[in-house]
């Protein structure tokens, strides 16, 4: 029996905003393999056990961005991946960023590692909104822009999809 392509969501936060793209990513794969299995974890939390990546076929790595780019728990992250063959796996790169076109991405950082690695884009990255958060001149918290959780549900059930196109075609393949 074929057991489908497992997938896992990587993400670091700050203000938890990420975190929450991060789960909703979960609820839409979820939704769209049928499957309970998909992981979401904090990039703190599987670091210890980073040769594990290696049984998903499907990484989703997510952080807020940070002075234009990702920040560097998710960069060590990425450094650490290196070690690992992950060819013939499929990855997906997001972010959370404040609505500016200056504003830079950890996504695009993300994306451009993954698929330095041999990951294949199972599709491009995506952003999601945030709007800072002041007290007395500084920044404290960031806060979602209303909707992102939802259409990050979204971006979870086509990727759920594609993931279950890919699996029909490998089965198909093997008869």
């Amino acid at each position: 029996m074929h057991a489908g392509l497992k997938s896992i969501i990587i993400y670091h936060t700050r203000f938890g905003n990420t975190e929450r793209i991060a789960k909703s990513i979960e609820m839409g794969l979820k939704e769209a393999s049928g499957r309970q299995d998909v992981v979401c974890i904090n990039v703190t939390d599987v670091m210890a056990v980073i040769d594990s990546i290696k049984e998903y076929d499907l990484i989703c790595v997510g952080a807020p961005t940070e002075r234009f780019t990702a920040p560097k728990p998710i960069k060590q992250f990425l450094r650490k991946l290196e070690s690992i063959n992950l060819s013939e796996k499929y990855g997906f790169a997001f972010d959370t960023k404040v609505e500016s076109r200056l504003a830079g991405s950890a996504a695009k950082f993300i994306e451009k590692e993954l698929t330095s690695q041999g990951l294949q884009l199972m599709a491009a990255r995506r952003s999601a909104i945030v709007y800072p958060v002041k007290e007395m001149g500084s920044i404290t918290g960031a806060r979602l822009k209303e909707g992102e959780d939802k259409t990050f549900e979204q971006v979870g059930l086509e990727l759920g999809t594609a993931c279950m196109r890919i699996d029909r075609n490998v089965l198909d393949s093997e008869q």
